[in-house]
């Protein structure tokens, strides 16, 4: 039976197919009717041509024996899971008839702060049953956190998407190793520092994804911005995020839940709240404080005068990967499975950038600064016009004889470059047509200068982006390869703390300094600094 013609049919004897809810790499997504209680389910199946495919079968089973752990209220049920009788591999979980929080950030932002930590703690609630069972999510985003309203309770939470959780036991019940070492899975733009370079994660990664969507809740918008997945793995890494307050100035974000955020998405796993719990307990306190009348709250200039305008994100343009592109996507696109309108459920492709959604290019408008002008006694305001006048006269002559002093430094210094740099063998050289460039000496290549004359940074740019799409599928040797060749042919700072990481996750010691040392030599007010200074002692 092709996977097409399940709408209608019944699997397994069981369930008939009502609906087509979403697709991804590893199967469908159906709404189905539980035919004996006549009830309400979703099918996930899996494609018939990866049943051959051991690693995804077991990562496929292994969904279904994470969330068969959990009895929770906040986490999805899982009621079946077998085989129909063509052979597929299918799932069958409750369904749930609401929206994900994706949805409900997209066209409701901004959210009181009472109502983001009603949501956020059922999160929480969920991941301490999941954590005490031994199961770490490894990929928790607005788009895997279900919100129904039930019957007298608003905000009713489901943390849903096991596809690639990790179960912590030693069992060994698992069979075959799911992931490679240094291999990362998840969604970069919520991925903690640890689980960015690979490491070996605990319950406190899921406490740093938590974090970022609290983040996102109270600004509109993610810690970071970035038009890659290597990008977002690198901020998560090297970068501290901006403080939600100055991201977002008028949001309405009480000091006290700012600490606990950025307290939250520390580099350290050691610095956030240690578990689920403690986590909750944090919130709920700051939630009973402004229930009490302690809050205070920072407002924008606007909130006292006249009505301003809110940009919600649905007017802006955001940058989300919505299916794992570092490699670890479970196929099932953005995970649409709960939902009750099919209207709402887009296919994803697997590895695919959605760049359609809505969130992250905010920049507010200016504001005024108004101060005291000092009076004489009599209240007339001193005449300092002729005084500013020369004042300001000196500056710009001052400010034109630094500008042409350094343009006649930088000409010279280029100069002495182009004739001091003797090219290693087989150097690249800018050609017209960059697919047929000679062979590369990648030797050494860290401490090279490449003169401007040579320089190709169109080339650049595209060998930059093969060694990203390497990166995420895990071709570590592929990535190294691309990124030098990148570089070879316009040296971006960048590229040379990429190429360190990447020597770094490979036990390279010796060239991984030897990348970052000329990164940070290129840009010595790099962000990346104390990143390298911590895991690169001098």
């Amino acid at each position: 039976m092709a996977s097409d013609d399940y709408i209608g049919k019944t699997v397994a004897r069981k369930y008939r197919v009502e609906a087509l809810i979403g697709e991804g790499g590893m199967g469908k997504v159906y709404k189905a009717t539980q035919l004996v209680l006549e009830k309400p389910v979703v099918l996930k199946v899996l494609r018939q041509a990866l049943l051959s495919d051991e690693r995804t079968v077991a990562r496929f089973q292994r969904e279904a024996k994470a969330a068969s752990r959990l009895n929770h209220a906040n986490s999805i049920s899982i009621l079946d899971f077998g085989q129909a009788e063509d052979g597929a591999m299918y799932i069958a979980m409750e369904y749930v008839s609401g929206k994900d929080l994706h949805h409900i950030l997209s066209r409701e932002w901004p959210l009181p702060e009472s109502r983001v930590i009603r949501i956020v703690s059922q999160v929480l609630s969920a991941l301490s049953d999941a954590h005490g069972a031994g199961v770490i999510h490894r990929d928790l985003k607005p788009e895997n956190i279900m919100v129904e309203q039930r019957r007298g309770e608003a905000d009713f939470v489901k943390v849903l998407d096991f596809g690639i959780a990790k179960i912590t036991d030693s069992s060994g019940e698992d069979g075959p190793a799911l992931t490679r070492a240094g291999f990362v899975c998840g969604t970069p733009e919520y991925m903690s520092p640890e689980q960015a370079r690979g490491a070996t994660l605990d319950h406190r990664s899921d406490l740093y994804a938590v974090g970022v969507i609290l983040y996102q809740l109270t600004t509109g918008m993610l810690p970071f911005d970035s038009e890659s997945a290597v990008g977002f793995a690198t901020k998560h890494l090297t970068e501290q995020p901006p403080l939600p307050s100055r991201r977002r100035p008028e949001a309405r974000i009480s000091p006290q839940l700012e600490r606990l955020i950025m307290k939250t998405l520390a580099k350290s796993p050691d610095d956030r709240p240690q578990t689920a719990d403690q986590f909750r307990a944090e919130l709920l306190a700051i939630d009973k404080e402004s229930r009490g009348g302690g809050r205070s709250t920072r407002r924008s200039s606007t909130s006292q005068g006249s009505p301003r305008r809110v940009v919600t994100p649905v007017e802006q343009q955001e940058t989300r990967v919505t299916s794992h592109p570092m490699g670890g996507d479970p196929g099932w696109g953005q995970d649409t499975t709960q939902r009750a309108d099919p209207s709402v459920a887009r296919s994803v492709r697997h590895g695919h950038v959605d760049r359609t959604a809505h969130h992250e290019r905010y920049r507010p408008g200016g504001a005024a600064i108004v101060g005291l002008d000092s009076t004489d006694p009599v209240g007339r305001r001193p005449d300092r016009s002729g005084l500013a006048f020369k004042i300001v006269t000196v500056v710009l002559v001052l400010i034109a004889i630094g500008v042409a002093g350094a343009f006649i430094r930088t000409v010279m210094k280029q100069k002495e470059e182009e004739q001091a740099f003797v090219p290693p063998p087989n150097a690249p050289v800018k050609i017209k047509d960059p697919n047929a460039a000679p062979p590369i000496d990648l030797d050494r290549l860290w401490e090279q200068q490449v003169p401007e004359a040579m320089r190709d940074p169109a080339a650049s740019s595209r060998l930059n982006h093969d060694g990203d799409a390497a990166w995420r599928r895990g071709d570590s040797g592929m990535a190294i390869t691309k990124y030098k060749e990148a570089f070879s042919r316009d040296p971006a700072p960048e590229l040379a703390l990429k190429l360190g990481e990447l020597y770094y996750q490979q036990d390279e010691v010796a060239e991984a300094k030897n990348w970052w040392g000329r990164h940070l030599a290129d840009a010595p007010t790099s962000k990346a600094r104390a990143y390298i200074d911590q895991v690169m002692p001098p």
